[in-house]
């Protein structure tokens, strides 16, 4: 019934230059919100949208961020299909709960690694870890992303459709010359049941999962933990939080600082009096 008018939605996503992952998220939340009216789009007023968005609030018990995702697609379907953007103006914003990220200890990310099931795995989970990549990210790498000479990644198409270089550590390109010799990828760094496709999500996912319960870890937390962790012991290391910025790619700095709340909870606190107690002790009169 509203064929033509998802399909001018489809085409609206694509001339923003959304991923192709926020497309179909954003198309299948029009198509939930226009089969829960049943009505004409056009018809649907401000208050209906606002009712439909507390429906997802209080009886689907949606994710925060899924919350957000849903409002958005309404948003841009009014404001841009429809061109009726002053309906969705002024509708209020889910406001952001800020939680401080899970975090493993450098000793669970060594045996997590160390418990996966094969050399792949191995080689993926290390990759995560030593370059703080987004799942998404590691599943679209290509060998020639793997910038030796520099020892950088590039990471392509991230999020917000930017590239960025994120770091790479020795230990890790060791391991990847060692998976390079056993699978002999051609395009896609890590292929699937195909070499022709990269793995899933889903796959590297699986195998996390499979590694932390070899490691006897009980935590219920995704492999994304793994690049919390990277980059909180980054911070912990001594590195820069511009530096990291970077690696992460994050726009706002704000979301980078968040890690230096947890990199602080591990650091004790301690006078300059007594850091540099050498330099005070010279020469004291009784």
């Amino acid at each position: 019934m509203h064929e033509d008018l998802l399909q001018k939605f489809r085409r609206d996503l694509a001339l923003r230059g959304y991923s192709p992952r926020t497309q179909d998220i954003y198309f299948r939340n029009i198509c939930s919100f226009i089969e829960f009216y049943d009505i004409p789009p056009e018809e649907i007023t401000r208050e209906q949208i606002k009712d439909y968005l507390y429906h997802l609030v209080h009886n689907r018990n949606l994710s925060e961020s899924s919350l957000r995702q849903a409002r958005g697609a309404v948003c841009y379907f009014f404001s841009q299909t429809l061109g009726k953007p002053i309906v969705v103006d002024t509708i209020p914003v889910h406001k952001k709960k800020r939680k401080l990220p899970e975090v493993f200890s450098v000793d669970d990310v060594a045996r997590l690694i160390r418990c996966a099931d094969n050399l792949k795995h191995r080689t993926i989970l290390m990759l995560v870890y030593s370059s703080g990549l987004r799942v998404g990210e590691l599943v679209n790498l290509q060998v020639h992303d793997i910038v030796r000479n520099s020892m950088r990644i590039r990471v392509r198409d991230a999020k917000g459709g930017k590239d960025r270089y994120t770091i790479l550590a020795h230990r890790c390109l060791q391991q990847l010359e060692r998976y390079w010799k056993t699978y002999r990828p051609t395009r896609w760094l890590f292929y699937g049941r195909y070499p022709d496709d990269h793995i899933s999500i889903r796959a590297v996912q699986h195998a996390y999962q499979r590694a932390k319960k070899n490691a006897g870890i009980t935590r219920q937390c995704g492999i994304h933990t793994l690049r919390h962790s990277f980059a909180t012991h980054m911070l912990e290391s001594g590195s820069g939080i511009f530096q990291l910025q970077k690696f992460m790619g994050h726009k706002n700095l704000k979301t980078t600082l968040v890690y230096v709340h947890l990199s602080e909870e591990h650091t004790t606190a301690q006078s300059p009096l007594d850091a540099y107690a050498d330099m005070f002790s010279h020469g004291n009169r009784k």
